[in-house]
């Protein structure tokens, strides 16, 4: 006998992903079809495979009677085969020679046997497959009986196995192995992962990834497509229910049964909205053969009505491979034809365990489904993921172009903002440069005509020709003075003022004392404001100077900010004035000027002679 095991081997890098995925696609089929062998040679006795056998049906009996009929049959055995009445107990008999009884524990290790089974060694019952007693079936499981050394004895032996049917009346056995127990149980522990653990391990990845794609279909409920890949692989995993069930007749079979017609629905639904195309007769009838399947096998049960389940089944599924087909190879991209592989390959994994199914080929054939199945999802899964990728290569795509062109437009405002910042800086100097046209010809250009026609009339004393022409000289300065960068800064204005005037207040015999506190900038302080500003307190200064016979002014600043204002003032220690007397024109061209500034201008006697002149500017800028 040629012991049997696994075999593996993992390619040290791959080019692409297309390649990574043909390796995982016929890795899981050389999985799921047997392809793979082991290569390990255990170090004990070649055991004993037994392919030969005698059979008897009998009744409820510790052991078949002495005068049994036994009929001698061929391991493995199927009574569908052989026609025999499936409904009662059946009795296998195994007769071998020990010629020494074995060094080592002995086991008796089964492949696949349907449904339940009682092992006895030498009439001595060993173990069952389950509780006979309480219909716990194992329709699909391996099994393994230990064999007490005691019972074993130099000459003939026999094996005894009380075999009893399922409610579908299906029974058989494979091929009966005995050998050492080690090697038994690698044996035995190597098929229970084929058809149980495994199967296990795929429905829990399936579950995940059915959470997955329904969680995704649920926050974009117009990605149909993630929902229905959802609902296939639910319907995958109701499918592998029976691989890890031990009872037929429980509810995990009823759940099995009619999940085959729900996979075919579901992978309909899936594909076409997986290549943007719509069946909608077809896909409304693959549903409603799902649900009419459900209700037959839910509330029938019976070998025909399961057996006419399957048959239609398969015709749908070849109407189904049709309707795909036709639909996949509309548009040949690599996606639809990697897909369309997927398909077939699944359904002639299907169409061997429906031919394992009705045990048209060997008892002891594996089904494969359950580990080829999870191949169509593995391969939606790969061709999901890489459209995933795609949309996110394409997002990066046009975040980056996206990224040059917000880049390209804010060189391009950079530099429309250059333009116009010198552009308005021009225009600003012209209004500048106009503005002071027109106050040296309305306010110096005008004095000094008016000036220069008295003098001509010979009316005009030399005193009054010098005031005149120190008012114009002010002028001038002032208009010179407010050109000046002040950065928004009062201070600086005053300042630039101060230095100018304090040398004629000296020489008037009269003090400056300078009082000011830092202010906040004031944004509105172009060079029309700012001669606005120097007019004002210059015409303070000029009033003191002419009227108030004061020998101290004092010039100080501050801020109320609960009214959001600036204040400029000016005191003297001079002789005053009377309230309600009516302001002069000074303090007329003073308030105009203020009001233009949003300000105003406030003068108010002091007790014990001098006077107050408050500027009051906004903190704001104006409107």
């Amino acid at each position: 006998m040629r012991p049997t095991g696994w075999v593996s081997s993992a390619p040290s890098s791959l080019a692409s992903w297309r390649r990574l995925v043909l390796a995982a696609l016929l890795a899981i089929f050389a999985l799921a079809t047997g392809l793979v062998k082991a290569q390990e040679t255990p170090a004990a006795a070649t055991p004993t495979e037994f392919t030969r056998a005698e059979f008897v049906h009998t009744g409820e009996l510790p052991l078949p009677p002495a005068t049994a009929s036994w009929e001698p049959v061929q391991l493995p055995d199927s009574w569908r085969k052989q026609n025999r009445a499936r409904s009662k107990i059946g009795w296998y008999r195994i007769r071998f020679t020990l010629a020494a009884l074995p060094a080592t524990p002995q086991a008796i290790y089964i492949p696949r046997i349907t449904n339940n089974v009682a092992v006895h060694v030498n009439d001595v019952l060993i173990g069952v497959s389950g509780q006979i007693e309480a219909r716990e079936l194992s329709w699909n499981t391996a099994q393994l009986f230990f064999v007490p050394p005691a019972l074993l004895r130099t000459g003939t032996n026999e094996i005894e196995l009380r075999l009893h049917p399922d409610r579908m009346a299906r029974a058989g056995l494979s091929t009966l192995h005995l050998g050492d127990e080690p090697v038994m149980r690698q044996k035995f522990e190597r098929r229970l992962f084929i058809q149980s653990t495994a199967p296990k391990f795929i429905a829990g990845l399936l579950t995940m990834t059915a959470l997955l794609s329904l969680s995704l279909w649920a926050s974009r409920r117009q990605e149909t497509v993630f929902g229905f890949f959802g609902l296939l692989c639910l319907a995958t995993i109701a499918r592998l229910w029976h691989t890890f069930t031990r009872d037929v007749e429980s509810i995990g079979w009823l759940i099995a049964a009619p999940s085959i017609s729900w996979m075919m629905a579901m992978q309909t639904y899936f594909v076409l909205r997986f290549c943007a195309q719509q069946s909608p007769r077809f896909e409304k009838a693959s549903l409603a053969w799902a649900v009419v399947s459900t209700l037959v096998l839910l509330f029938t049960g019976s070998q025909q009505f399961v057996a006419g389940v399957f048959v239609l089944n398969t015709l749908i599924g070849l109407a189904m491979l049709g309707v795909l087909t036709h639909a996949l190879t509309r548009i040949p991209r690599f996606e639809n034809l990697t897909l369309l592989l997927a398909i077939y390959i699944n359904f002639g994994l299907a169409m061997h365990d429906l031919v394992n199914y009705q045990e048209r080929i060997e008892f002891d054939t594996l089904y494969v489904l359950p580990l080829g199945g999870p191949l169509l999802l593995f391969a939606v899964a790969v061709l999901l993921i890489r459209r995933f990728v795609h949309v996110l290569d394409q997002h990066e795509t046009l975040n980056a172009q996206l990224a040059t062109r917000i880049q390209e437009r804010e060189q391009d405002l950079a530099l429309s903002y250059e333009r116009l910042r010198t552009l308005d800086q021009q225009r600003a100097t012209a209004e500048d440069r106009q503005q002071l046209m027109r106050d040296m010809h309305d306010g110096i250009g005008s004095h000094l005509m008016s000036t220069l026609a008295l003098a001509r009339l010979g009316t005009l004393s030399q005193h009054d020709m010098q005031e005149i022409l120190a008012d114009c000289i002010d002028e001038l300065k002032i208009t010179i003075d407010s050109l000046e960068p002040v950065e928004s800064d009062l201070l600086v204005v005053l300042g630039n003022l101060r230095y100018r005037l304090e040398p004629r207040l000296n020489a008037a015999g009269i003090s400056l004392e300078w009082a000011v506190n830092d202010l906040p900038p004031l944004a509105y302080l172009n060079p029309e404001n700012t001669r606005s500003i120097l007019r004002i307190v210059q015409e303070a200064f000029t009033n003191t100077l002419k009227h108030a016979q004061a020998s101290r002014i004092t010039l100080s600043t501050g801020v109320d900010y609960a009214n959001a204002r600036v204040i400029v003032r000016l005191t003297d220690d001079g002789i005053g004035f009377k309230p309600g007397l009516a302001a002069g024109r000074g303090v007329e061209n003073m308030r105009s000027r203020a009001v233009k500034l949003n300000g105003e201008v406030e003068v108010v006697p002091l007790k014990g002679g001098g006077t107050c002149v408050n500027l009051y500017l906004p903190l704001a800028k104006m409107a």
